[in-house]
């Protein structure tokens, strides 16, 4: 029997939580780019269009890590946050991201989040650790699949939080 996963948060794994749409823009990737590289200069196959279409994408891309600023999380939380009830302390149990094809600036892209997977675990304590596990599809303008992310979220519940 479960002590913190209740049937309404049960029943929000992989159910359709909405979209989200992200236009990727020249200048924002650029920033980003450039951010991520301070105080040196951004590679120039995120900005110069010449030296990107010699590479082997071919064209302008967005530098990998771009993807953590699509702002996935908070429609997810926002639905399975108030199932769950109060909890001691929340832990970042890591995030995973797996690529499928480079996001270009000028793509538009829709995001697919949903609840992928909650778990418990005891604690020696008498309380339990809930193990969240939210994922995030996202495609392109042509219904490409270019990413999977997938957070990991631990929840730590003492035994006077649970009832």
């Amino acid at each position: 029997m479960s002590k913190v996963i209740t049937d309404e948060a049960r029943a929000l794994i992989d159910a359709g939580l909405g979209t989200m749409t992200i236009a990727v823009d020249k200048s924002a990737t650029r920033k980003y780019a450039s951010a991520i590289r301070f105080p040196n200069a951004p590679e120039p196959r995120y900005y110069d269009a010449d030296a990107a279409a010699k590479t082997k994408w071919g064209g302008l891309i967005a530098p990998i890590t771009f993807t953590t600023s699509i702002p996935w999380l908070g429609p997810i939380l926002e639905k399975v946050n108030p199932s769950m009830g109060k909890y001691r302390v929340g832990l970042n149990g890591g995030q995973e991201y797996e690529y499928h094809a480079p996001i270009r600036p000028g793509d538009v892209l829709t995001a697919y989040p949903k609840l992928a997977k909650l778990e418990e675990k005891p604690r020696d304590d008498g309380g339990v650790m809930l193990v969240m596990t939210l994922q995030c599809d996202v495609t392109n303008q042509n219904k490409e699949p270019v990413l999977t992310a997938r957070q990991t979220l631990l929840r730590i519940y003492g035994p006077e939080n649970l009832e």
